[in-house]
């Protein structure tokens, strides 16, 4: 791995939305491919960390919550989401790191992963998969440029089209941040106290 924090102080940083068994098997996924996209950095790390933390509250993929009334009045017939036949509202809901949405999405973020998303949806909650479409995405938004740039609003927005979840968002960031900065001691490092 290249991030300098180990899962343990990744997990103690975001705190709940953070177990420390998801952080250990999925963080060497999503590092792993933001190094094949060639994106990777510590501060894109520090996003990527950050960003999961917040959009998954679990550190691991998930499905959005909502019942197909909820679905259906947000994504049902959205030519911009490419959801253009009956039921694609409900079946192309957000899914993985983070929210892919729209019949559309799938089909792109399929595509250049080199997996069926629009034939079988819920391949986005495979965390391998997830990690791959996380990667993309920042690549995609240039997302790992403003992280580099410390422009943690704009990696908020190029992610969420908002701000939502900020205060969460910014902490785990400054967290983190601070972290990198004052790394901890080397596994079985003994500390010499000299008086």
């Amino acid at each position: 791995m290249n991030f300098p924090l180990p899962p343990e102080i990744i997990s103690a940083i975001l705190g709940p939305y953070g177990p420390l068994a998801n952080v250990r098997a999925n963080w060497p996924l999503v590092e792993a491919a933001l190094d094949r996209r060639d994106i990777y950095s510590p501060l894109s790390a520090v996003a990527a960390i950050s960003t999961i933390g917040i959009e998954t509250g679990t550190f691991s993929p998930v499905k959005e919550r909502g019942g197909p009334t909820y679905l259906t009045n947000l994504y049902e017939n959205r030519k911009d989401l490419g959801n253009v036949n009956p039921g694609d509202g409900a079946k192309f809901r957000g899914r993985g790191f983070v929210q892919i949405t729209g019949r559309a999405n799938y089909a792109h973020f399929g595509s250049e992963i080199g997996q069926d998303l629009e034939g079988n949806p819920d391949l986005a909650l495979d965390p391998s998969i997830a990690a791959d479409i996380l990667a993309l995405y920042f690549h995609e938004r240039h997302i790992h440029v403003y992280a580099d740039q410390q422009n943690w609003e704009m990696v908020r927005r190029r992610v969420n089209g908002g701000l939502a979840g900020w205060p969460r968002f910014i902490d785990a960031v400054t967290k983190l941040v601070t972290a990198l900065n004052n790394p901890p001691p080397p596994a079985g490092t003994s500390l010499e106290v000299t008086t």
